[in-house]
């Protein structure tokens, strides 16, 4: 089937003056698709709920830790009164004269087993050193390295 081919038609348009082209060309943004407001607004909408519940739990979980640390602490020094108990029993000379002579077998010593030692004054006397003895003495003195201390710390 022969058809004849369609024929373009012009119309003629009038274009106003030159002043109307100089105007900017104003762009039409892209429309987003209704669901991406609709995600926006949802997340907008949920996010305080979370952070609120999530601070919640936080602070609910702090509030189990101290009140084991708590139970913990009271064991802890209820244990050590026992403890101090049993050390201040221990200690006693009564019992320590007990478990000498009765396990070990130890006796209090004979008059012919005691001596006496005379000390002159030349060994019973300490020379101390004259003088600061030099910058290292003075910087091992200020953090503790003089002699040594046998004693029981204060309470």
């Amino acid at each position: 089937m022969i058809a004849p081919r369609p024929r373009a038609r012009f119309y003629p348009v009038w274009l106003p003056d030159g002043a109307a082209r100089r105007q900017p060309v104003v762009r039409r943004r892209p429309r987003l698709h209704p669901m991406v407001g609709a995600t926006v607004m949802a997340v907008l909408l949920t996010l305080p709920a979370v952070l609120y519940v999530s601070v919640r739990a936080y602070s609910a979980e702090a509030g189990y830790t101290i009140l084991r640390l708590q139970h913990d602490l009271a064991r802890l020094r209820a244990e050590h009164a026992r403890l101090s108990l049993q050390v201040a029993a221990l200690k006693a000379p009564q019992r320590i004269e007990r478990y000498a002579t009765k396990e070990l077998g130890m006796a209090p010593p004979r008059q012919s087993q005691l001596a006496t030692i005379t000390v002159g004054p030349s060994i019973a006397r300490v020379e101390v050193p004259a003088g600061g003895g030099g910058v290292f003495r003075t910087v091992v003195g200020w953090f503790g390295g003089g002699e040594a201390e046998a004693r029981e710390r204060p309470r």
